[in-house]
């Protein structure tokens, strides 16, 4: 009889978990969101310079001001910043990476280089936040041109890129 309660015992009690047991479904979600994107309307443009002797910089701010140090003549003022519109969630944080090395334009021919840095823009530090019920924000780029005499840098017309990533905060 003593085996005859242990065996039911033990049966009662690896039986009760599983009566004890519930099953629930969890709910899931997702939401996937326009990436962002950017689009150049205007070019970085320094416009028409004269480098004298000494040579010297031009700086075109993200304010879109142009400004000239050294030995240039700034011959016209057709000049700008380089502007973006970027695309992303309404009321979403967008953050900025400007090139933080030098960047280069070449002269049509390849024979001379001028160097580009300090890249600048409006966006505040920590992001942008696209503010427009359309989700967009236009961004401006600004930067200092470094150009040699007329002798290193022959006159000509130079181009060249540089890489600006947004990305969501």
């Amino acid at each position: 009889m003593k085996w005859l309660t242990i065996i039911v015992g033990l049966f009662l009690i690896s039986y009760l978990p599983v009566v004890a047991q519930s099953s629930v479904t969890g709910k899931m979600e997702a939401e996937i969101s326009i990436p962002v994107t950017a689009v150049e309307t205007e070019l970085l443009n320094f416009g028409k310079i004269v480098p004298e002797t000494g040579g010297g910089t031009i700086k075109i701010t993200s304010g879109n001001e142009r400004t000239a140090t050294g030995d240039i003549t700034l011959l016209d003022d057709v000049f700008n910043a380089g502007k973006f519109v970027v695309s992303a969630v309404p009321n979403s944080l967008v953050s900025i990476t400007l090139p933080q090395t030098t960047q280069k334009l070449t002269l049509a021919n390849g024979n001379a280089e001028i160097g580009v840095d300090n890249f600048e823009s409006n966006v505040p530090v920590g992001g942008q936040v696209i503010r427009q019920s359309d989700g967009k924000a236009e961004v401006s780029i600004g930067a200092t041109l470094h150009i040699g005499n007329g002798l290193s840098n022959p006159a000509g017309f130079y181009t060249g890129t540089y890489e600006v990533v947004f990305m969501y905060n």
